[in-house]
């Protein structure tokens, strides 16, 4: 496949199709050029962060820091996500596609910024349609790469997650004052989401469904092994860098960055605020790092600026990293 993309009329087209809920806002937003799309949901997911707060604070400790450390994280921060734009590569590769490089990381960093700029529930079918409209694949192939994205991050995060307990982090947690009302409501929440779970897979319509999606889906790797495991090891490696650049943070703001405390950090509150339904996990994540602090008998104040700045972070070098592919793009196609 060429570097130029599918005619936006393939997108536009899929968008309109007549089907209810989220697909009929699609239209507009598809027949809009992709970098509108990223200045627009990078404006949205700026003011997220701002309203968000502690940025005040988190500039005067970031004034004190040393350019060459902060330009270090920095370029840590934008090889990650281009690590990640060439797993969504692979994984439209993996999927029968045959994109080029610069149109597979171009359409993730664009939607990186979806995903911080709007809910789950929108950002998800927008990544979906933004790769079936500017990487040529059918609407199975989309939903097979963000299907597998979402899956390698969730094992990635639970494998996280169970180190920190293997490390005390079951201790810790056992030595928690639990309130009565809140286990309640937990269990509650728990009941229903399972009884809701049941109901959807006694319904043929919806078994019908999640058959035709995952059938292929789990075919992907059979038939390419060797991308399934290039995208698994992209996985390990992003998240170990992740890692490392917020022990970096922690470790600015004055906190030892301990491997329980990284460990606890960055498991169950990432996986938890990327299942969240907030745009970015804005404010659920923050609260759970917080919550791991506490548990280590650390003050939470550094552990939730060293998160925010970790968001902003995010903000500083998609937009970097986007323009290192647009630059690419044109050097390789002369547009």
């Amino acid at each position: 496949m060429n570097e130029s993309t599918t005619p936006p009329s393939i997108g536009v087209e899929t968008a309109r199709r007549p089907h209810p809920g989220w697909r009929r806002w699609l239209g507009p937003l598809l027949m809009a050029p992709t970098p509108v799309i990223f200045l627009v949901a990078g404006l949205l997911a700026t003011l997220i962060l701002w309203r968000q707060g502690g940025l005040e604070e988190i500039g005067a400790s970031l004034r004190e820091l040393s350019p060459w450390k902060a330009l270090a994280i920095l370029l840590a921060y934008t090889a990650t996500i281009l690590l990640l734009g060439g797993r969504w590569h692979v994984l439209a590769r993996m999927a029968g596609g045959a994109p080029s490089w610069t149109s597979s990381v171009e359409v993730f960093l664009t939607s990186v910024i979806v995903n911080y700029a709007a809910p789950i529930g929108l950002a998800v079918p927008t990544r979906a349609a933004l790769t079936v409209r500017d990487l040529g694949l059918t609407p199975a192939q989309s939903a097979a790469v963000v299907g597998w994205e979402l899956a390698l991050d969730v094992v990635a995060l639970l494998i996280v997650s169970a180190l920190w307990l293997a490390l005390g982090g079951t201790a810790l947690l056992q030595t928690m004052a639990f309130d009565r009302n809140a286990m309640a409501v937990a269990l509650g929440l728990l009941v229903a989401v399972a009884l809701v779970a049941v109901v959807c897979l006694l319904l043929a319509s919806v078994r019908a469904r999640l058959q035709r999606l995952l059938r292929p889906m789990l075919a992907n790797p059979l038939r390419s092994p060797g991308l399934a495991l290039a995208a698994a090891g992209m996985t390990g490696g992003y998240w170990a860098a992740q890692s490392a650049i917020m022990a970096a943070l922690l470790a600015i703001f004055g906190t030892p960055p301990s491997a329980p405390l990284v460990l606890g950090v960055m498991g169950l509150p990432m996986l938890i605020g990327m299942l969240s339904p907030v745009p970015g996990g804005a404010g659920v994540r923050e609260a759970l790092m917080a919550g791991a602090a506490r548990l280590e008998g650390l003050a939470a104040g550094p552990v939730v600026l060293a998160a925010i700045t970790y968001r902003l972070a995010l903000f500083v070098v998609t937009p970097i990293a986007w323009g290192i592919v647009r630059v690419a793009r044109r050097l390789a196609t002369g547009r």
